[in-house]
C-alpha cells in the first residue's frame, strides 16, 4: 500500500504513518480557534451580551458542544484510523453518507470564503494605514482574501506534515497576540468599565439575548463536526486525538472569545480587524493585524484539508491528485469573496445554520457508535459497497437514520430560525441545539431497534450476539 494511500485518501492510516502527537493536534486546535472562533465569536457576543453575560454563555454552551463533538469524530476516527466520513457509513449507509457530504461541502465553502475575507480585511487595514488608499475600498479586500487562498493552497497541497509546521509558528504567536490584547484592554479601561460595557445592538429581552449568545456558542462548538474526524486520523492515540479539543477548540476559544468580546464592548464594533490599530496604535496595531491575517490561513489549510479528504467518498474524486483536488475546492470558493460585505455581515446567521445541522448529527451519531455499537465497528466492511453487506442497508442508505435527522433538525427550526432568530417559548428555556442533538439520538434509537434490527440491517445483530 502506497503511504499517499491514507494519508491523502480514504484508507485507515496506520499508527506507524500518523504524524501528530497530543502537543501537534494541541497547536491545530489553538490556530483553529483563535483565528475562526475566538475573535470572531466574541466580536458577534459583543452585539448581544455584556461581558458577565457573554463569560457565561461561553463557559456553558461551548464547553458542552466541544465535548459533544469530540466525542463523536474524535474518538472513532482516531482509535481506527479513519475519516469520520468513512465510520459515518456506518450510520447513514455507503450511499447515505453523501448526503451529510454535500451539506458539510456548502458550509465549508462559506467558512473558507468568511476566512479568505477577514484576511483580506485584516490587510486592507494595514494597507490603509500605510498608503492614502481607503481602508472601506472593497477592491483591496477582494484582492488580499484571494491571495490567501492562493497562499493556503500552495500549503495544503503539500499536505499534513507543511500543515503542523505551519501551525507550531503561528498557533504560540496567537496566544501571545491575546495576551498583548488583554494586557493593552486593562490598561486602558479599568475592570469596573469593562464590565459596565453594554452591548451594541441588544434586543430589549435581556434573557433572549444571554439564550442567542448560548446557542451561537453551542453552533460554534458543534460547528467543527465536519473536520476533526478528518484531522484526528493522524493523531498517534486516540488520547492525543479527544483532550486536544478540549484545550484548543475549548479553553482557548473561550479565552479568545472573551478578549474579542471585551475589544468589541470597549470599541463598539464586532469586526476584529478594526479593533488593532486603535487598541495597540499604529505599529503595534498593524504585527497585530498581519498574525490575525496569517492565523487565518492555518484555518483555511486545515478546513480545505478535512473536506477535500471527506470529497473522496465520491468515486470520481477518489482517485484524484491530491494538489488538483485541492486547487479545484478553493477555486470554488473563490466567487463568494467577490461579496465581502455580505459574507462578512451574515457571520452570526452562518454560524447559527451550521448548528442547526450539526446537533442532529452529533446525537445520532453518539447513540450509533457509544450505545448501539459499543463502540466497535466492521472495519472491513465500511470500505464494501456491495448489496448485502452490513453497510448497505436500503440500496445504500440507512432511510430510519436519515429520517431521523430530518425530523430533529425540524425540530431545530420550530424552536430557532436561525437565520431571522425568531423562536418558540421553548428556546428561551432549553435553546435549539440541545434539543434537537438529544430528539435525534432518540428518533434514532427508537427507529434502530423498531426497523433496522428486526430486518438485520446495519450489523447491529451481529454486534450484538458478540457482546
Amino acid at each position: 500500500m502506497n503511504k499517499n494511500d491514507s494519508a491523502f485518501g480514504l484508507l485507515p492510516v496506520l499508527p506507524k504513518e500518523r504524524v501528530w502527537n497530543g502537543f501537534d493536534f494541541s497547536m491545530v486546535n489553538i490556530g483553529l480557534a483563535i483565528a475562526t472562533w475566538g475573535f470572531l465569536i466574541g466580536g458577534t457576543l459583543s452585539e448581544f451580551v455584556d461581558l458577565k453575560m457573554g463569560i457565561a454563555a461561553s463557559l456553558a454552551g461551548n464547553t458542552l458542544a466541544v465535548m459533544i463533538m469530540a466525542l463523536v469524530t474524535t474518538l472513532p476516527s482516531t482509535k481506527y484510523g479513519i475519516d469520520q466520513y468513512v465510520s459515518f457509513r456506518s450510520v447513514f449507509g455507503i450511499q447515505g453518507v453523501k448526503l451529510t457530504l454535500a451539506v458539510m461541502v456548502l458550509i465549508e465553502f462559506g467558512w473558507c470564503a468568511v476566512l479568505a475575507i477577514m484576511f483580506g480585511r485584516a490587510s486592507s487595514n494595514i494597507l490603509g494605514e500605510v498608503t492614502n488608499i481607503s481602508s472601506t475600498s472593497v477592491m483591496p479586500i477582494i484582492i488580499f482574501a484571494f491571495i490567501a487562498i492562493v497562499i493556503s493552497w500552495l500549503i495544503v497541497a503539500k499536505g499534513p506534515v507543511s500543515i503542523k509546521w505551519l501551525n507550531r509558528i503561528v498557533a504560540p504567536g496567537l496566544v501571545l497576540i491575546l495576551l498583548i490584547m488583554l494586557g493593552i484592554l486593562l490598561s486602558k479601561y479599568s475592570v469596573a468599565e469593562i464590565f459596565s460595557f453594554k452591548p451594541s445592538n441588544p434586543a430589549p429581552d435581556r434573557w433572549w439575548n444571554y439564550m442567542i449568545a448560548f446557542e451561537l456558542n453551542l453552533a460554534a462548538g458543534l460547528s467543527w463536526w465536519p473536520i476533526m474526524g478528518g484531522l484526528s486520523r493522524l493523531c498517534k492515540t486516540q488520547r492525543a486525538g479527544f483532550w486536544p479539543n478540549l484545550i484548543g477548540l475549548n479553553f482557548f476559544a473561550v479565552f479568545g472569545q472573551i478578549v474579542g468580546l471585551m475589544a468589541g464592548l470597549a470599541l463598539g464594533t464586532s469586526d476584529p480587524t478594526e479593533w488593532m490599530i486603535p487598541l495597540g496604535g499604529a505599529v503595534l496595531g498593524m504585527i497585530v493585524l498581519i498574525f490575525i491575517a496569517f492565523a487565518n490561513i492555518t484555518s483555511i489549510t486545515s478546513l480545505v484539508f478535512s473536506t477535500s479528504m471527506a470529497l473522496k467518498q465520491i468515486k470520481w474524486v477518489e482517485k484524484m491528485e491530491w494538489s488538483k483536488l485541492t486547487f479545484y475546492f478553493l477555486l470554488l470558493t473563490v466567487p463568494l469573496i467577490f461579496f465581502p460585505d455580505e459574507v462578512y455581515s451574515r457571520f452570526n446567521t452562518f454560524l447559527a445554520v451550521c448548528g442547526t445541522f450539526f446537533g442532529p448529527l452529533s446525537g445520532i451519531y453518539f447513540v450509533d457508535y457509544f450505545i448501539l455499537r459499543k463502540r466497535q465497528l466492521d472495519i472491513r466492511n465500511l470500505y464494501f459497497t456491495d448489496s448485502g453487506k452490513p453497510y448497505y442497508y436500503w440500496g445504500g442508505f440507512n432511510w430510519s437514520a436519515i429520517a431521523a435527522f430530518v425530523i430533529s433538525t425540524a425540530a431545530y427550526f420550530i424552536m430557532l430560525d436561525p437565520i431571522t432568530f425568531e423562536h418558540s417559548t421553548a428556546f428561551l428555556y432549553s435553546s435549539a441545539s440541545i434539543p434537537a442533538t438529544i430528539f435525534g439520538g432518540i428518533l434514532h434509537y427508537i427507529f434502530t431497534k423498531m426497523i433496522v434490527i428486526p430486518k438485520q440491517l446495519g450489523g447491529y445483530v451481529k454486534r450484538q450476539e458478540e457482546t
